[in-house]
């Protein structure tokens, strides 16, 4: 965490972006190194946020993509994958920084229309963090009965594939 504190944001940016990246286009775990470096850049907003943008491969703007609301759909596998390097990252995260890496979990199972898990979620990184405010402002996005954007229509909402015949 102090690298990516004393790093220029630019570059921190950069290299949490290749790293990410690097993870969810290989379908290998990655090394605990590179997961803890993950875990460390996922504890600063402004970085967790492009990581958070750049799960379902899309190219557009980030806060479109944050909030299911892109003219493309999302890459349902990838999207997949990253909630399963996260679970992973989650059993080598510190109690004190699980918060993040819960939220996102929590995130993705909205963006994948199953709000009672992501709520669930979202409630164990309150439980691990009750300060953490994005995982309260996202559980009241929930609350509110907000659906992600992508479920709004057909051809991009998740299709569960053991739904598919």
């Amino acid at each position: 965490m102090q690298t990516v504190l004393n790093g220029p944001p630019a570059a921190v940016n950069q290299d949490a972006h290749e790293l990410w990246c690097t993870m969810l286009e290989t379908k290998d775990y990655p090394s605990d190194p590179d997961v803890l470096r993950l875990i460390a850049y996922y504890q600063f907003p402004h970085v967790r946020d492009q990581l958070m943008a750049d799960i379902p491969g899309i190219d557009e703007p980030p806060e479109h993509i944050l909030f299911a609301q892109t003219h493309a759909a999302p890459n349902w596998s990838r999207i997949e994958w990253a909630k399963q390097l996260l679970t992973h990252t989650y059993t080598l995260t510190a109690p004190e920084h699980a918060a993040p890496i819960l939220t996102t979990i929590g995130y993705i199972n909205w963006w994948e229309g199953r709000g009672s898990k992501a709520h669930q979620y979202l409630q164990l990184a309150l439980d691990t963090d009750p300060g953490y405010r994005f995982a309260r402002v996202s559980d009241q996005m929930l609350g509110a009965g907000i659906i992600a954007g992508w479920n709004t229509n057909k051809d991009t909402a998740y299709k569960n594939p053991l739904d598919m015949p």
